[in-house]
C-alpha cells in the first residue's frame, strides 16, 4: 500500500505540476491477482554438500527466451534473490527487503557474519517500484505484488553473487534453470511462493504455492493468532549439510504465554515470568506432513493494554545477543516448543525438543546474524507495538511460523493503517 499511495501521489503531482515526479507511473493490472516469492534455500555448496545448490537465485514470470531455450529477460523478474529473513512483515520495509552491505551483527564464532558487498534481495516485490495488493480482510497486504490473473510461466535461475544483473549475465549462467513450471492464479487471490528443498540429500527442489485462506477467514480483533507449517523436505542427515537441528517427521507443538512478575523479579538479578492461565505448555497441534498448503489459524489471547506498560512505560524487548538476567526484557512474550511427536518423553539434550521465544524487538531483529543458533530460538513478539506521536498502542497479529529444517521463519500479518490511531 505504501508504493501504491507513491505512485498515486506521483501523479497526482503531474496532474499539478509536469515537473513533480518520482517514479514512474504504473499501468492499473486488470483482474490481478497478488504474489510475494520466498527463496527458501539455507544450505550452500562446498565439497561436503556437493548436492546442493547455491542458495541465490533470479525469480523470472513469463520469460523471454532465446533460440535455445535460455531466458533473457521478463515480464517480472525478480534478481538478487537470496536466503529469505528469519522474519517478514505483510507490509513493505525497505530497509528489511534489499541491501547492499548490511547493519548485520555478528554472532559468536563458528559464525562470524562478513559484510555484505553486493546487492541482495530477501523476497519479491521487496522494495521494487510495483502496484501492490490493497488492504484485504482488514489485513495491510502492501508486501504483495499486483499481477494479472491467470495461466504464468515461472523460472528460478540459479545466479552468482555479485552486482550483475540478469539480464547482463552471460548465457550459459542464465541457463542455470532449477525450476520452471507453469501456474494459474486467480482473480483477486493472495498467493505465497516459496522455492524450498525437496530432498537435499539427492538435490530435488520444487516450488510450494500458497493460496492464504486468511484473507477469507474470519478473525476476532481481540484476540492473536498462529499457524504452522513444515516446509522441510525429506529427512537428511544432520552434519552431511551443517545443520544444527533437523525438525523431526511428526511435530508436537506446545504454547505457553509470560507475563513478567515485577515484584518477585529484579532483587539479586534475578528475572521472574508468571505463565498466563491456560498457556503453559499448552498443547496446540500436531504436523504430520510436509508442504501443507492449508494452515489452520489457532487464537491466543490478547492481554489488556496495561500488561505492556510499567509506571508508565513501554515494557522492553528481550536483547537476543546477550540473553543475561539483566537484558531479559519485560513484555508479555509468548514461547513455542517444538517436539518429537514420536518420542514419548522428549528431552532438549537429546535433540527432540526446540524452542522459539517471541520476545525479540522487530525492528532490529533481523539485523542478528540468522546463522547464530541463539537467535534461531527467538522471533518477534507477537504482539504489535505502534508508536503514534509519542503515544504507544498494542495490536493483535496473524503469523505464520514457517519450519524449514534447522530454522523457524516468521510471518506477520498485520492489520490495515487505516485502524491504527
Amino acid at each position: 500500500m505504501k508504493r501504491y499511495i507513491s505512485i498515486l501521489f506521483a501523479g497526482l503531482c503531474m496532474a499539478a505540476w509536469s515537473g513533480c515526479k518520482k517514479y514512474e507511473i504504473e499501468p492499473l493490472v486488470k483482474d490481478p491477482a497478488y504474489i510475494r516469492v520466498f527463496n527458501d534455500l539455507t544450505s550452500t555448496t562446498d565439497l561436503a554438500h556437493g548436492q546442493q545448490v547455491t542458495p541465490f537465485l533470479t525469480f523470472l514470470m513469463d520469460p523471454e527466451t532465446d533460440a535455445a531455450g535460455i531466458p533473457v529477460d521478463a515480464a517480472v523478474v525478480g534478481d538478487f534473490l537470496g536466503t529469505r529473513q528469519l522474519f517478514s512483515l505483510s507490509y513493505a520495509a525497505n530497509e528489511a527487503n534489499s541491501s547492499v552491505g548490511n547493519n548485520t551483527t555478528g554472532g559468536p564464532l563458528p559464525h562470524p557474519d562478513p559484510p555484505n558487498l553486493t546487492p541482495i534481495k530477501y523476497e519479491y516485490p521487496g522494495n521494487a517500484h510495483v502496484l501492490t495488493a490493497p488492504v484485504i480482510n482488514g489485513f495491510d497486504l502492501s508486501a504483495w505484488a499486483q499481477v494479472p490473473s491467470g495461466k504464468h510461466r515461472i523460472m528460478f535461475v540459479i545466479r552468482p553473487q555479485n552486482g550483475i544483473v540478469f539480464t547482463d549475465l552471460s548465457s550459459s549462467i542464465r541457463s542455470g534453470i532449477l525450476l520452471d513450471t507453469t501456474i494459474t492464479l486467480e482473480k483477486g487471490e493472495v498467493y505465497t511462493l516459496e522455492v524450498v528443498s525437496r530432498d537435499l540429500d539427492n538435490g530435488k527442489y520444487g516450488l510450494y504455492i500458497r493460496k492464504e485462506q486468511f484473507i477469507h477467514q474470519p478473525f476476532d480483533a481481540n484476540k492473536l493468532y498462529v499457524g504452522f507449517v513444515n516446509l522441510s523436505g525429506e529427512r537428511t542427515e544432520d552434519a552431511k549439510n551443517g545443520f544444527v537441528k533437523v525438525f523431526p517427521d511428526k511435530i508436537k507443538i506446545t504454547a505457553s504465554y509470560f507475563r513478567y512478575n515485577d515484584p518477585a523479579s529484579g532483587l539479586g538479578g534475578n528475572v521472574f515470568y508468571t505463565p498466563v492461565p491456560g498457556y503453559n505448555n499448552t498443547y496446540l497441534t500436531t504436523l504430520s506432513t510436509r508442504m501443507d498448503t492449508t494452515i489452520s489459524y489457532h487464537p491466543l489471547p490478547m492481554l489488556p493494554q496495561s500488561d505492556f506498560f510499567f509506571q508508565g512505560l513501554l515494557r522492553t524487548y528481550v536483547n537476543v545477543m546477550t540473553p543475561e538476567p539483566s537484558k531479559q526484557g519485560t513484555l508479555p512474550y509468548f514461547k513455542f516448543q517444538y517436539l518429537d511427536a514420536d518420542v514419548p518423553a522428549p528431552d532438549a539434550s537429546t535433540g527432540s525438543v526446540f524452542l522459539t521465544n517471541c520476545s525479540a524487538d522487530p525492528v532490529v531483529y533481523n539485523n542478528y546474524n540468522p546463522l547464530t543458533t541463539s537467535v534461531r530460538s527467538y522471533a518477534p513478539n507477537l504482539n504489535l507495538v505502534v508508536n503514534n506521536k509519542g503515544a504507544y498502542h498494542v495490536y493483535p497479529t496473524v503469523n505464520i511460523m514457517e519450519i524449514v529444517y534447522d530454522r523457524v521463519f516468521m510471518m506477520q500479518i498485520a492489520r490495515g493503517f487505516e485502524q491504527l490511531p
